[in-house]
């Protein structure tokens, strides 16, 4: 095409070219935040060899990257949910002391950077090969089964092979490439924050003796900001001085790079005057200062797998919803007096082969999305995801051929929690 030719078209004919293989494993996992944490680490113990691909340079996720520093209760009302890898995780913090409780005594606050360091920790010794600062742009898919991805990085365009691939991507990336079908809705999204030198003891006497102020600076922040989503301001017990603005700027679809680029423009102008109006109206707030701006974008939302099962808004919010293949347990961060069994199925694509999901894109309605995407839920379906992988790259099987007996006994040897 010659230069007129180029200017004056919107689309560029790319030439054919070789892509070298950088990489090939038994169990590929892309994405690292809490579910590809855990199924990277839960795959890697069964002996298989694991590779996860991060397109940052950290692990966590939006619980990390993403400022998301709150993990909601792992049981309900004495019941086990949460067990095996995650559990582990929030008591190792508790017991490093970079976690610290909130309101129920089994729900806590932790220390970001904490957590990037034990997720690291976990997963080198686990044997997993980590591979940051590569994005994802493509699956490979032969004869109807996922074998690898493709990914771009200052090395340029590479591939990775591999016998299973995990697709913890949050939005669904690899399953869509892959051509699974998918549900898409979407969310507000923001860019959460943290403050320091915030008088705690002054800011929580003014709430108690004086509400309606307090309640008032918050309704100023909102509309001086034009803040469309929620927007709220918590103290972080686990350092003297520390609060944490937790927000959602606007509705916007999660895959288009405008939209985002929009939205973190907007957060970026919008935090610093929200803390100006603190600074001068909230009690304890007067020598408050901007610490830090989330890495990452709140997206809560986008791209869901249809799969072999599906969870519902209905069952989600049952007292004890029950499934006979049930791979863990799964809460509702807003309430007690919920727990639900998560179907393997839910994992599974209707069709592709060679690929699970575990995280907010596994199979589910919108409404059952909600509790399923919190962090916690999100480490119970990553361990599922990463050991049916693991079981079926060491069996030569096909995922959606799993013997659902042999899945439900390894995650049980490894203390996943199960309704019994």
């Amino acid at each position: 095409m010659r230069l007129s030719q180029l200017l004056e078209s919107d689309r560029l004919r790319a030439p054919a070219r070789e892509i070298p293989v950088m990489l090939r494993t038994q169990v590929l996992v892309c994405g690292g935040g809490p579910a590809g944490t855990a199924a990277a680490i839960a795959a890697a113990r069964l002996g298989v060899s694991v590779t996860l691909i991060e397109r940052y340079n950290h692990l966590g996720g939006l619980a990390t990257g993403g400022l998301v520093i709150i993990l909601p209760p792992l049981t309900d009302e004495g019941r086990p949910i949460v067990g095996g890898i995650g559990l582990h995780m929030r008591d190792t913090l508790m017991q490093d002391g970079k976690a610290a409780p909130r309101g129920h005594e089994d729900a806590c606050w932790f220390d970001p950077e904490a957590l990037k360091a034990l997720s690291v920790r976990m997963c080198v010794e686990a044997g997993v090969d980590l591979l940051h600062h590569a994005w994802l742009s493509d699956t490979i898919v032969q004869d109807g089964s996922v074998r690898g991805v493709v990914f771009e990085s200052k090395a340029g365009t590479q591939a990775a092979l591999a016998d299973v691939v995990v697709d913890t991507t949050g939005d669904g990336d690899v399953l869509a490439w892959a051509g699974c079908d998918f549900e898409k809705t979407d969310q507000a999204i923001g860019l959460d924050f943290r403050l320091g030198g915030v008088d705690v003891e002054l800011w929580h006497t003014a709430r108690q003796t004086n509400p309606d102020v307090c309640t008032a600076v918050l309704a100023e922040v909102r509309k001086t900001c034009d803040w469309g989503g929620p927007f709220q301001i918590s103290a972080l017990p686990s350092s003297p001085g520390l609060a944490w603005g937790n927000n959602g700027l606007r509705v916007g679809d999660a895959l288009d790079p405008r939209e985002l680029s929009t939205i973190d423009v907007q957060a970026r102008l919008k935090i610093p005057q929200a803390l100006e109006i603190l600074r001068q109206k909230m009690p304890g707030f007067a020598d408050a200062w901007l610490i830090d701006t989330a890495s990452q974008t709140g997206v809560r939302r986008s791209r869901r797998l249809r799969g072999v099962d599906r969870l519902t808004d209905e069952q989600v919010a049952q007292y004890d919803f029950r499934h006979p293949q049930a791979v863990g347990r799964g809460n509702d961060y807003r309430r007690q007096g919920i727990a639900y069994d998560i179907p393997y199925g839910t994992l599974v694509p209707e069709s592709i082969d060679g690929l699970v999901t575990a995280g907010r894109c596994i199979s589910c309605d919108d409404g059952a999305l909600e509790p399923i995407r919190e962090i916690q839920v999100c480490w119970v379906t990553g361990e599922a995801a990463g050991t049916a992988a693991a079981l079926a790259a060491r069996g030569n099987l096909r995922p959606r051929d799993l013997p659902i007996t042999d899945l439900q006994a390894t995650l049980r040897e490894a203390s996943v929690a199960f309704a019994d």
